[in-house]
């Protein structure tokens, strides 16, 4: 995505604040009982949920930065007919979300990096199943193979991307004897991801739960790698992607910064926002909480889990969250984890990068 797109350069502190009681307006007033679904919505380290109630919200968190940014426009379904037959069904398929660019949308970045490449599989076949941000001047080539996709992509402020499915070729005739397929058939899986920023190869066990971000310069540009893992009877699974932004000085609260997002399926299907908070409590507890919504703003979640870091400079951090989502009726219906990571000036918004899972008897919201 070459366009300039600035990034809301709003205080982070007032932002939590402002986010933390946007939901009043579909509360009741305060509950004395402390009845999760109806209180009045705060900043709150020290409760279970993060001072967020199970009410329903305004659409999109009333937000204009979610619906540019986040919204359901960004992404695009491809309809790719790649010849899928062949595979091996024994083996899982996995949805591999890629994103390149600068991911921490620094406003300050005014020189276009150029992206075109592609994704080549080592016996497996790749399927396109959407791209991410694509502009007049990011395209998909025709495919030549079941094994590459290419792409021409320049991003300059932002970032664009693909979702795509993998599936492992199995070389043997479905006749073999199943006591040695496997010694003949099972050759290991990987992916090579070739622009000229960066080139590199992950193997079949890394793609088993990949994510990671790898920086390929000083003007904060990277690429973002995040796997999902489907088997024919797994529950529901998805990605998460969004700003991860820290507040310009340690919240009273001890409230470190907030981070706001959008929620979609395995193949890049919006299913709605997300928001929160995170910070430190007693004894050094790194702690995040967040709420996500249907695109029409119906209550789906309470987010609550734990993050860390990975890496830390003077001017940005890097790092890992890791938690759990709760029904309205406050039943634990599945978990999240990624990777984040902050900027060096004001008016870039950082980012995250991760993954959700269903459990496979969910109770109904």
């Amino acid at each position: 995505m070459i366009r300039i797109r600035w990034c809301q350069n709003l205080l982070a502190a007032t932002l939590v604040l402002v986010w933390a009681l946007a939901g009043c307006d579909n509360a009741t007033d305060a509950d004395t009982a402390n009845d999760v679904s109806s209180r009045e919505q705060t900043v709150d380290l020290d409760d279970t949920y993060g001072g967020f109630n199970t009410a329903d919200e305004a659409p999109a968190f009333d937000d204009p930065m979610l619906l540019s940014d986040y919204g359901p426009d960004g992404d695009v379904a491809y309809i790719d007919d790649v010849d899928t037959t062949h595979t091996d069904r024994r083996h899982p398929r996995r949805y591999l979300m890629i994103t390149w660019g600068n991911l921490r949308c620094d406003s300050l970045v005014d020189v276009a990096l150029d992206w075109t490449g592609g994704l080549c599989a080592e016996n497996g076949v790749i399927r396109v199943v959407r791209t991410i941000r694509f502009e007049r001047r990011d395209y998909l080539e025709p495919r030549t193979s079941r094994e590459c996709v290419e792409w021409v992509s320049h991003t300059k402020p932002h970032f664009d991307g693909v979702i795509v499915a993998l599936y492992k070729t199995m070389d043997c005739d479905s006749l073999v004897d199943p006591a040695v397929v496997d010694t003949l058939c099972d050759r290991p899986l990987s992916v090579t991801f070739k622009t000229g920023p960066l080139t590199i190869t992950f193997s079949e066990d890394e793609l088993s739960d990949l994510h990671r971000v790898i920086p390929v310069d000083d003007a904060g540009n990277a690429v973002a790698f995040n796997v999902i893992t489907r088997r024919p009877d797994a529950c529901a699974n998805g990605f998460l992607a969004g700003q991860w932004k820290p507040s310009p000085g340690r919240n009273a609260k001890g409230v470190q910064g907030w981070f706001r997002g959008k929620w979609v399926s395995e193949n890049g299907l919006h299913m709605g926002y997300l928001r929160g908070f995170y910070g430190i409590r007693a004894h050094d507890e790194r702690v995040f909480f967040g709420k996500w919504v249907s695109e029409s703003g119906r209550f789906r979640g309470l987010l609550t889990g734990h993050y860390g870091l990975l890496e830390e400079t003077d001017t940005n951090a890097q790092g890992w969250f890791e938690g759990v989502w709760f029904s309205r009726q406050l039943r634990s219906m599945g978990g999240l984890e990624g990777v984040w990571g902050t900027g060096d000036d004001d008016k870039e918004g950082g980012f995250f990068r991760g993954v959700w899972r269903e459990r496979c008897a969910p109770a109904a919201l």
